[in-house]
């Protein structure tokens, strides 16, 4: 799945996780991991977090990444892996065979997006 995050914008990454087609109940869930490159975003669901589910208003398995404020390099990133983690998997599952495909544009000066 291609995904694509534009530096100091507010774009958002939605996904829902599934099991077994199935779309997975994330109440349980205590932090998630998306690994981009050399780094990783951590939520713990806070408010101001930029990795959220199970929040009123989200679907069953919602996943919602604003990752428009990260110090993320701009680049295309294959295969990243999300990693959810709850109170029986304190080692953190990743979450589906492929990992996400990242493209991050940044931007220079004002001036066009830049992969």
């Amino acid at each position: 799945m291609s995904e694509y995050v534009y530096l100091g914008h507010d774009n958002q990454i939605r996904l829902i996780l599934k099991q077994n087609s199935v779309a997975s109940d994330l109440a349980s869930v205590t932090k998630i991991h998306l690994v981009v490159g050399t780094v990783t975003v951590s939520s713990v669901n806070g408010a101001s977090d930029p990795i959220r589910w199970a929040q009123a208003g989200y679907a069953t398995g919602e996943v919602r990444m604003d990752l428009g404020g990260q110090s993320l390099r701009a680049g295309t990133y294959r295969h990243c892996p999300v990693v959810v983690f709850d109170s029986t998997n304190t080692d953190g599952i990743v979450w589906g065979s492929d990992g996400l495909d990242i493209t991050v544009y940044g931007r220079k000066g004002g001036g066009p997006f830049i992969p």
